[in-house]
């Protein structure tokens, strides 16, 4: 009978913390942690990945996709230098993504990594890119690592980690019991004084025209309920940002969309007070932060560090969202700000509008096809871009997008680890030819593994984007933006996969729902080369929002 060993106290240590899933590729610097995993990893499903990228893309996926911690397993160097995009779209998103890569062997940690086989310090290497960066010496330090780096990825809002496992810790034996350690929560609630939330009361209280500007974290924080509750007491038009989709439903009549949509910044930019709750005020959700906020700017933050860090504010809150919420709520309970009329008029009308501009080539066929428990994973393609401002969900966790770091080639990927994540929930993806490409690798892993997935493959043959924005800064001119792509029917068949090809985009939503039934994945080639100008015309950001 086999011993266990520092790979196996790893992986109890993970189950400990409720991982249910591992994305990744075994190689030399890690074949004691996948023997362990043969040896004693039950109750961890294991997906081979093609690419490295595709580990913590896939992870990304599946944590957007659950709030759970995606895991990807890779060798160093060139495998983790692969997996850092994933891990920089887990930390501008703030993403709880676990990398654990494969190191040197303990005698060798003085020599020079750039001498070693696959040499990459890889301490160095992540530093400005994860929360947290572990590498156990001795197989007791395993369970404390393991837990420093879950707390890191749930400290606040949410981000990425990495632990280095040196490959002779991994098989070394372990001849005694340890225990792993308790789960980490994710969420940790602390109690909110009367007084703290006084002074953010009193300045709601002092708003005619107040705006409520909502972020991601109000969904990691399970402050959705209190949101509304608060947007409806004021009766206050709700904006958000590219993470804050869905926070509140599309539908509610008080919904007015995307910060960098005109409504939206009408809005910010007439209102006398603005409530913003779990915002980091990025630079793509503030158009290069020149979007003007009031003077009477109220700030709710789970985090210290970012009141007042992006815009000044006139009084704010850090600490437990969802209690101060209702704290607020029910200061206001006995004395209700005198919000003028016209503008929750206003806020409504504004829905109204919305909902009747004309709908968005492809992104219009893929929201009659989903239902209303879907997910949409958008990568950067033409129509991908309006996803935010005119792609409707119903709650959280409905749209996927490399919202900051911008990667292309992420939403099919991402698309694979949120099926895995939420098997019951259908999923399509939405990609262009160029994005696709780069992610399509992956088809492997969902044919191994029957992920039904459903892929909608532009197919233009251009960077359409690039080409308009070339075009708009170039007096017309542009370059290296035309590409020769696959036969996207004929790359799905060579994986195994189901591929269907057309021209006529109102055959989508009977095509996607077809193949939402199947159980292995779907690739859509939607053949648009005749209508790339049309792609380019619906680029918000070429066109002024």
């Amino acid at each position: 009978m086999t011993s266990l060993t520092g790979a196996d106290v790893l992986l109890k240590c993970l189950r400990a913390q409720g991982v249910r899933a591992v994305f990744g590729m075994p190689g030399t610097q890690n074949v004691g942690l996948y023997d362990a995993f043969h040896r004693s990893g039950d109750g961890i499903a294991h997906y081979l990945i093609r690419h490295e990228q595709g580990a913590t893309m896939l992870a990304n996926g599946f944590a957007r996709a659950s709030g759970d911690v995606g895991i990807a397993f890779t060798v160093p160097g060139p495998g983790a230098a692969n997996a850092a995009t994933g891990i920089l779209d887990a930390l501008t998103d703030c993403i709880p993504v676990l990398l654990v890569v494969g190191g040197y062997d303990r005698p060798f940690a003085k020599r020079d990594r750039t001498k070693m086989f696959h040499g990459l310090d890889q301490a160095a290497f992540f530093k400005p890119l994860a929360r947290y960066f572990g590498r156990p010496a001795t197989v007791d330090d395993i369970p404390r690592i393991v837990t420093e780096a879950f707390e890191a990825m749930f400290a606040g809002r949410p981000g990425p980690a990495v632990i280095e496992l040196p490959p002779d810790l991994a098989i070394e034996p372990v001849g005694r019991e340890i225990s792993p350690p308790p789960a980490v929560p994710k969420l940790v609630e602390r109690p909110v004084k009367r007084t703290e939330i006084i002074s953010p009361a009193s300045a709601i209280r002092r708003m005619r025209r107040p705006v409520v500007l909502v972020g991601a974290d109000c969904v990691i924080a399970n402050a959705s309920d209190e949101v509304r509750r608060l947007a409806e007491r004021l009766q206050a038009p709700v904006v958000y940002g590219r993470r804050g989709k869905g926070v509140i439903p599309d539908d509610h009549p008080l919904v007015a969309g995307f910060t960098r949509s005109k409504r939206a910044v009408r809005l910010l930019e007439s209102a006398d007070g603005v409530i913003a709750i779990g915002v980091r005020f990025t630079q793509i959700d503030m158009l290069n932060w020149t979007i003007r906020l009031p003077e009477n700017l109220v700030q709710f933050d789970r985090d210290p560090r970012e009141l007042g860090r992006e815009y000044p504010i006139s009084t704010g809150f850090a600490g437990s969202l969802a209690p101060a919420l209702r704290a607020v709520c029910d200061e206001l309970e006995w004395l209700l700000p005198d919000v003028d009329a016209e503008w929750s008029h206003m806020a409504h009308a504004e829905h109204e509008a919305w909902n009747a501009e004309p709908a968005i080539p492809i992104l219009s066929q893929i929201r009659r096809a989903l239902p209303a428990d879907g997910i949409v994973s958008v990568d950067i393609t033409a129509a991908g871009y309006n996803c935010f401002d005119r792609f409707p969900v119903p709650g959280p966790r409905s749209m996927i997008y490399p919202c900051h770091s911008v990667s292309l080639g992420f939403a099919f990927p991402a698309a694979i680890g949120a099926k895995i994540a939420a098997p019951e929930r259908p999923v399509v993806s939405l990609s262009g030819d160029g994005g696709f490409v780069m992610g399509c690798f992956e088809l492997g892993t969902a044919v191994e593994h029957r992920v039904g997935v459903v892929a909608v493959v532009v197919k233009d043959h251009c960077l359409s984007a690039i080409k308009g924005s070339q075009v708009q800064a170039f007096q017309g001119r542009s370059i290296d933006v035309q590409m020769q792509s696959p036969d996207f029917v004929t790359l799905a068949h060579s994986f195994g996969a189901y591929g269907i090809s057309t021209g006529d985009i109102e055959a989508l939503p009977r095509l996607i729902e077809e193949g939402l039934q199947r159980p292995g994945p779907t690739v859509i080639e939607v053949r648009m080369h005749d209508r790339v100008d049309e792609m380019i015309s619906v680029i918000p950001w070429l066109h002024g929002e």
